[in-house]
């Protein structure tokens, strides 16, 4: 017979050092882990704690794992734990006297229809994978899907989940491209998005199988769209005029050109890892970080370039939370959701006066961002001499994993003596 328990589910570490509370079931040995927060409607209890926030059952708790009196409503969430539990155990004893066969999709498809409502409007459905994104701590995908609910909204409102077929993609897509102006990766980001949604609606059984509207035969997004990252590196003598440009310290053009070059110089640095980055991450001889992403573990070496960077920053600001950029106040940004909004709109902010540096270097029609930086870096590398069987045109492949085993794959100082000849302009 399956067994079930309450369990921190340490498989996966979450952010700031916390797990997802889950249920466990086992069944002949195979494990399969059923997070609270996708089994609960009540979206205002947090079920996610650190290790020492957690007591593991012990034999006389028969599986119910509890949370320490240091949570947050550590006894309403405790009593939520033991009703589902109670709910697990009911359902295995079911299957039990009427000899039903076990199945980790029956089980799973039972366990979350006692608590939760058949939904049937595709805005509601929405609603609720943001509320579960928001609780597991990724809010970069719930804010692409409240972008996408968002526009959603404006194109069919009251659309329904079973409404979402071929001719609705079709429709979907053209009101995208005439009344949005939206461009083919734009659009393509967006169906995407609606795909993976109803990936999960499928997982539901909110929607049948046979009725999901992509696919080859059906609406192919490979086919339809072309989304393949653009090249929009810039040339050497470009990024020697931006560097060149003497700016007033401290001003929002000169911050905007120190986050450009800083990621150009720190092999195509992310905004986002910009933003996160603190003082402990730098040592003497390199930064070291972990991509928000892709999780990948990074090492960029320190040079004279980047160092001066690192340098103006350190003499200039004292900011909370020891991070070198002056991007997040940790006493005003607390919650992921208020990290991930400022980072919108820092980035924005940067984004408009790059463009007011490309005026200024003469070049009104250059398209400059912070990207820019990222894929310039791997074209200069190109062009500097590095093998094209390492590096690509522009950082735009399936992964980003991949462009980062490329460069640890060159033997010790190849690559520096590469961004030598294209840092030395």
């Amino acid at each position: 017979m399956a067994t079930v328990s309450v369990v921190l589910n340490t498989t996966k570490k979450l952010t700031n050092d916390e797990y997802s509370i889950a249920i466990r079931v086992t069944n002949n040995r195979e494990k399969k882990y059923y997070s609270l927060s996708t089994l609960v409607t009540n979206q205002s209890l947090h079920f996610r704690c650190t290790l020492s926030n957690w007591k593991p059952a012990e034999a006389e708790d028969n599986g119910l794992g509890k949370f320490r009196k240091s949570h947050p409503n550590y006894k309403e969430c405790n009593s939520v734990l033991e009703g589902k539990l109670v709910e697990a155990q009911k359902l295995l004893q079911k299957y039990e006297v009427e000899k039903t066969p076990f199945s980790f999709e029956q089980f799973e498809a039972d366990l979350k229809h006692k608590e939760r409502p058949v939904i049937t409007s595709l805005q509601e459905y929405y609603s609720v994978q943001i509320k579960i994104l928001d609780e597991q701590g990724r809010v970069g995908q719930s804010g692409l899907n409240y972008e996408t609910q968002r526009v959603l909204k404006k194109f069919r409102p009251n659309a329904l989940l079973s409404d979402v077929n071929i001719r609705f993609l079709e429709s979907f897509e053209y009101w995208l491209r005439n009344e949005r102006k939206n461009k083919d990766t734009t659009i393509s980001v967006k169906m995407r998005n609606l795909q993976r949604v109803l990936n999960q609606a499928i997982e539901d059984k909110l929607l049948k199988p046979e009725d999901y509207p992509f696919g080859e035969k059906k609406y192919s997004i490979n086919k339809r769209l072309d989304s393949k990252t653009k090249k929009i590196a810039i040339t050497l003598d470009k990024i020697a005029k931006l560097r060149q440009l003497s700016l007033e310290p401290g001003s929002a053009l000169h911050f905007a050109q120190q986050v450009f070059m800083f990621s150009y110089y720190s092999r195509g640095m992310n905004f986002i890892d910009m933003t996160y980055l603190k003082w402990k991450d730098v040592s003497d001889t390199h930064i070291h970080y972990v991509r928000k992403k892709t999780r990948g573990q990074f090492e960029i070496p320190l040079n004279e370039h980047n160092s001066r960077i690192l340098k103006y920053f350190k003499e200039n600001y004292v900011i909370e939370g020891g991070f070198v950029f002056p991007i997040l106040n940790p006493k005003i940004h607390i919650t992921l959701k208020q990290q991930y909004t400022r980072k919108k709109t820092a980035i924005k902010a940067v984004n408009d006066n790059l463009k007011k540096l490309a005026e200024k270097i003469g070049e009104p029609k250059l398209k400059l961002t912070t990207n820019v930086g990222r894929h310039s870096y791997a074209t200069g590398l190109k062009r500097s001499g590095a093998n094209t069987s390492f590096i690509t045109e522009a950082l735009g492949h399936a992964t980003q994993e991949q462009t980062q085993t490329y460069l640890d794959e060159f033997e010790k100082g190849v690559i520096e003596s590469w961004e030598n000849k294209m840092f030395d302009m």
